[in-house]
C-alpha cells in the first residue's frame, strides 16, 4: 500500500531540517547508481516473489498454449446462434474476451450495439430464437417451455358419511385402550389423561 505524499506548506522552505533532507535526497539520486553498480548497496528485496526456473516458464507457456487451442476449438465447432447466445449469457469481461469470428461485421455490429435488457432477453432465449435474432438484426426472444410435471398430482376426495363414521369410531376406540389399560400394565403415552382422578 503506496503512502500519499502530503503536501508541504511554503513554511516549510523556511526550516532548515527540509534543506538538509532535501541534500540528502539529491545526494542518494546522484550516487545511489554508482554505488549499487559497485556493490556497496544492498540490493532491493525480493521478498514476496517466486523462484521459477526456465522449466515453470515454459510450462506456464505450453498450458497457457493449449487451453487457447482449446477455446478456439470450441469456438470454430459453435454455430452463429450459439455464438449470439454465449456472448449474451457471458458477463462483462467474458464478452470482452469472446471470440466473434463465427459473425460477420454486419452481425458483430448488432451484437455489440445490444443493450444490457436485450442481451439478458437473448441470453434467456433458446438458440433457433438467436438465430432469429441474428438473421432479422432484431431481438425477437423465444423461451423454453416449462418441463412438465412428473409426478401426477395427488387427487383428493371428500370422505363419504360412511367414511367420516368410521374415522370418529377409530378415533374413540384407540383413546379408549390409551385410557384404560389391562390391570398391571401403566400408560406409556399418557396423551389423553382425564381431568379428574376417583
Amino acid at each position: 500500500m503506496e503512502m500519499e505524499k502530503k503536501k508541504k506548506s511554503a513554511w516549510a522552505l523556511l526550516n532548515p531540517l527540509e534543506w538538509i533532507q532535501a541534500a540528502f535526497a539529491l545526494l542518494a539520486a546522484v550516487f545511489a547508481p554508482l554505488l549499487r553498480w559497485l556493490g556497496l548497496l544492498t540490493p532491493p528485496s525480493t521478498d514476496g516473489f517466486e523462484d521459477l526456473t526456465e522449466a515453470d516458464v515454459d510450462d506456464a507457456k505450453q498450458l497457457a498454449e493449449e487451453q487457447e487451442a482449446a477455446v478456439d476449438a470450441i469456438t470454430q465447432q459453435m454455430s452463429p446462434a450459439e455464438v449470439v447466445r454465449a456472448y449474451a449469457r457471458a458477463d462483462a469481461a467474458g464478452r470482452a474476451e469472446m471470440d466473434l469470428r463465427a459473425l460477420d461485421l454486419a452481425q458483430q455490429d448488432w451484437l455489440l450495439g445490444l443493450s444490457e435488457e436485450d442481451l439478458s432477453m437473448l441470453g434467456m432465449s433458446t438458440t433457433s430464437a438467436c438465430a432469429r435474432s441474428l438473421e432479422a438484426k432484431e431481438v425477437r426472444p423465444a423461451y423454453p417451455k416449462a418441463a412438465a410435471e412428473t409426478e401426477a398430482p395427488e387427487i383428493l376426495s371428500t370422505p363419504s358419511a360412511e367414511e367420516i363414521e368410521q374415522m370418529k369410531r377409530d378415533f374413540v376406540s384407540a383413546r379408549f385402550r390409551e385410557l384404560f389399560h389391562a390391570p398391571g400394565i401403566p400408560n406409556t403415552d399418557p396423551r389423553f389423561v382425564p381431568a379428574t382422578v376417583h
